[in-house]
């Protein structure tokens, strides 16, 4: 099965990648940029003391990310530039015979930015040299997107849980995890599935989820990023963020650190009471995090190294639950990047990551343990990239990306894969085996290919024209093992469901092509960009597997094509300077945004996948279901070959204000508008309008009834006018860039996000992550019910803060604070099968998802103290303190129940963690 996989991959790959080094090749002669961005750039004008602009004038740069001293010649204009600089702080000195020699020290270059640095030069005789502190502006007058940095500065000593990098995405503003402990964000009312995830530019965004796969080690982050809006056409396939993660890198010296961070119960406070957590409060079991990291030269500026490694432990129970059991998790997390600079104008860099991962279903007071499972496995990713100079305004870059992962899903105690399943529906309470077993491959791979021209005088200013292409494609391969879940009343089964293991999976693939020019004329900058997808879903042929969940030596019949997706995206930005100084800024956007393929959307078609059946819930005394009925199976589920590619178009209007050299504000309206959603309707029952009488409380008074029979229910992806949504937000943000010791961080995001999406259903809990593919929403038609209104997505508030002050005595301090609205409960009724006439569990939004019902306002503020000894020379002993959770906020993310009348109907649930002191010490040189 997986030769097979790896085998049509690699043909595939061999093919497209002669194929775009072709397009490459063709499009090197006049154009530069990337796709997926890791570098920033410093550009600017050099003039003399009348303002009158200076050509000849050489530039040489220097910092401790490049090799050498690179030197660039300011052209006829007086224009320089020096692009693809990883971020960092760097120094530029201008020369010229006559004038003095000006040095501009700690210029920062933030990752995907631009730092605008005019250089002035005095008349001289003298060989004078005059060195100042340059004031590059915080604002960015080049580009009309909005994106959120957090330097190395911050990664380094952020109080954060150490959860990879989903710590520090989730601290931008307007940017919300599913949970406290989740990998899902969503980002200014874009669905978790819609982002684009990015390690050092490769794309490790799951095809078969959306969520971000590969998971790298806190430690060895350099910079992230975090593109909430206006993304330029270098990139496609996305409705939401782009969450770009840039790791560290060797240099002419050797450097390194090695961490130790340390929890246990006796540092860990208690946030419920004993009604709450029935005596059984939030317990840490352990938790020790080891990183490792070195980096240098092998040839001092011609060959660099840096590699990292982290090992993870964690084990905790949630309260309520029997701290006898608690969730293991583990991490074994390898880095490594080799920087090669081939010659002056041509570098290599390669690395690759892997994760091995054990990461454990979490328990809540209705779980038993033997009821929870865990995933284990790996997902090595390599990525290459090369970079050209061709000549002082070209630039290309050439890349390959990708990883392959392995994952499996057993029970988390160690219990048998195969063991019945139930739930109470009086009391919610779930026992017996995990829900299901899997194994499975998940992988991507992406060829690129970008080149950028500057223009520095055509047509009244300047252009930075990108032209790029991008192949890439993957999927997820699963053989999965359903338990017998049966539900009943009390000790009384009900009902059940029964399937035989079976394969499933998807690919995609997937081929883009863009144009972009920044357009500087006068005051003003246009951001010009367009791009064209061409998107193939596909089914490739799976084992066909017997009771046992062995291989027959059958295999399913491939299917070539699904649906096949070919859309523009237009993007237009413009930027104002208000003043001549362009201090004040006024920016606006428009950009239309087709959302990639998801695999798991369509796979249930493939004709691998075993039928499932309903039962009374009752086994013979040989263990076989009893009054089995044929509930589904693959001639049951079908795509809409005309399937349209679902797009969000987002409008921004914006005010940015230096109001400092390193301070920044920023306003921003921001409205979406999403369209061509997805449902999974039944178009082949036919349902009657019912009066039904629902419980008090509910405002349901019909409900639709099945009157044709289960056997004639067909269920089909399409497009769907009831689906879509609506995003209306201002954000506020103020920006202090590290400068007299601190640097800080504010954002207000108050917004309204409404419709109706995949995840819009009575089986969303607020744990539930808001998503835009269809799941199963539709194939009952009391879905409908009720669900048009307020995503489960949607805070209206949030605000996040962060602050770091270097005090004296070698003593950091820094704070995390995040304020969000609880996500909306969506109440709930479940008619019987007597009154739907369908079988199984009918379950019905019982009130208009308005967001009035919510669960607890989430605030909490984490802190570090850290002091640092000097050892001499350039090695340094530190030890701090991480105070998570300060206040010991009690918020709870979660209900036990949402059933109007239920027992447990809203008694809270899933309480974030309480107040806990994370110890440890760190060796830096």
């Amino acid at each position: 099965m997986l030769r097979y996989f790896v085998t049509d991959w690699e043909v595939d790959m061999r093919r497209s990648m002669a194929w775009v080094l072709a397009v490459v090749v063709l499009l090197a002669s006049p154009v530069s940029g990337w796709a997926q961005t890791t570098t920033g750039v410093i550009r600017g004008m050099v003039t003399d003391q009348s303002g009158a602009v200076l050509p000849g004038v050489t530039l040489t740069l220097r910092g401790r990310a490049v090799p050498g001293a690179p030197t660039t010649v300011s052209n006829e204009t007086g224009a320089y530039r020096f692009p693809n600089l990883p971020p960092g702080l760097y120094d530029v000195t201008a020369e010229l015979s006559g004038f003095t020699t000006n040095v501009q020290t700690g210029i920062q270059v933030s990752l995907g930015g631009t730092a605008e640095l005019s250089v002035s030069l005095k008349v001289s005789t003298l060989a004078e040299t005059v060195t100042v502190v340059a004031q590059a502006p915080i604002v960015d007058s080049t580009s009309s997107q909005v994106a959120t940095n957090y330097s190395r500065e911050w990664v380094e000593n952020a109080p954060v849980r150490r959860f990879t990098f989903f710590d520090l995405i989730n601290a931008a503003p307007g940017v919300s995890a599913s949970t406290s402990t989740s990998s899902r964000s969503q980002s200014f009312g874009s669905a978790t599935n819609e982002n684009v995830y990015l390690i050092d530019g490769t794309d490790f965004t799951a095809p078969l989820t959306g969520a971000a796969w590969p998971w790298p080690n806190t430690d060895a982050i350099e910079e992230v990023q975090v593109l909430s809006l206006g993304a330029p056409a270098d990139y496609g396939n996305l409705g939401g963020a782009v969450f770009n993660v840039v790791t560290r890198q060797g240099s002419n010296t050797f450097h390194g650190d090695a961490n130790y961070y340390f929890q246990n119960q006796s540092l860990t406070g208690r946030n419920t009471t004993d009604k709450q957590d029935n005596k059984q409060p939030y317990n840490r079991d352990e938790f020790k995090d080891m990183t490792f990291q070195l980096g240098g030269p092998v040839a001092k500026d011609k060959l660099w190294f840096f590699g990292s490694f982290q090992y993870q432990k964690d084990a905790d129970s949630q309260p309520g639950t029997d701290p006898a059991y608690p969730a293991r998790s583990s991490a074994k997390r390898y880095f490594w990047k080799v920087n090669y600079q081939v010659s002056q104008d041509h570098r290599l860099q390669v690395q690759t990551h892997d994760d091995f991962y054990r990461i454990p279903a979490r328990a809540s007071a209705n779980t038993a343990p033997s009821t929870l499972s865990v995933e284990t496995g790996h997902n090595p990713s390599p990525g290459v990239l090369w970079t050209s100079v061709l000549n002082p305004t070209t630039v290309l870059e050439a890349r390959y990306s990708g990883f392959f992962g392995e994952d499996h899903g057993d029970p988390l105690n160690g219990g048998p894969r195969v063991a019945r399943r139930f739930s109470d529906l009086d009391t919610g309470q779930i026992t017996g085996g995990i829900y299901s077993w899997y194994d499975g491959k998940i992988s991507k791979t992406t060829f690129s290919g970008k080149v950028t021209k500057y223009a520095d005088s055509f047509m009244g200013g300047s252009h930075d024209f990108k032209l790029g292409v991008q192949y890439g494609g993957g999927g997820g391969e699963y053989t999965n093992g359903l338990n017998d879940y049966i539900y009943t009343y009390g000790a009384t089964p009900a009902y059940g469901y029964t399937q035989l293991p079976s394969t499933q999976g998807g690919r995609m693939r997937s081929m883009g092509v863009f144009a972009d020019d920044t357009y500087q004329i006068g005051r003003a900058t246009l951001n010009l960009g367009l791009r064209y997808d061409n998107s193939k879903s596909y089914i490739a042929a799976q084992d066909l597997l017997d009771a046992t969940g062995k291989p027959t030596g059958a295999q399913s019949k491939a299917i070539d094509e699904v649906f096949r997706w070919q859309v523009v995206s237009p993007r237009l930005g413009v930027t104002f300077k208000v003043n001549e100084s362009g201090s004040t800024l006024l920016k606006a956007h428009y950009g239309r945004y087709y959302r990639g393929i998801v695999t798991g959307e369509f796979d249930n078609i493939s004709s691998s996948i075993s039928p499932r059946y309903t039962f009374s819930g009752r086994f013979s005394p040989a263990g076989v279901p009893l009054g089995k009925e044929l509930f589904s199976d693959n001639t049951s589920f079908s795509v809409d070959p005309s399937l349209s590619n679902p797009y969000t178009d987002q409008y921004i209007a914006a005010w940015e204000q230096q109001m400092g050299q390193n301070l920044g504000f920023s306003v921003n309206y921001v409205y979406k508008r999403s369209e061509n959603q997805t449902a999974f309707p039944d178009i082949g029952g036919t349902y009657v309008q019912v009066p039904y009488t629902a419980p008090a409380g509910a405002s349901v008074s019909q409900i639709y009834r099945l009157t044709s029979g289960a056997s004639s229910r067909k269920f089909q992806l399409r497009n769907d006018d009831r689906m879509f949504s609506r995003y209306n937000g201002i954000a506020f943000e103020i920006k202090k860039r590290m400068s007299n010791r601190w640097q800080g961080n504010f954002g207000l995001t108050l917004s309204e996000s409404t419709g109706r999406q995949g995840s819009s259903s009575a089986r969303s809990s607020p744990l539930t992550s808001q998503v835009s593919t269809a799941g199963i929403f539709g194939q009952n038609p009391n879905d409908f019910i009720n669900s048009d209104g307020n995503l489960i997505g949607d805070r209206p508030v949030v605000l996040k803060a962060q602050f770091l002050y270097q005090m004296p005595w070698g003593i950091m301090t820094s704070f995390n604070f995040q304020s969000q609205t609880g996500k909306p409960i969506y109440q709930e009724i479940r008619p019987s099968s007597s009154a739907t006439g369908i079988s199984g569990t009918t379950r019905v939004i019982a009130n208009q998802a308005d967001g009035e019902l919510r669960a607890a306002l989430w605030q909490t503020l984490d802190a570090r103290v850290e002091k640092s000894f000097t050892l001499g020379g350039n090695s340094e002993l530190a030890v701090f303190g991480d105070f998570l959770n300060l206040t010991n906020s009690d918020a709870n993310e979660s209900v036990l129940d949402r059933r109007l009348g239920n027992a447990n109907y809203l008694v809270p649930s899933r309480f974030i963690l309480p107040r806990r002191l994370m110890v440890g010490g760190k060796f830096r040189f």
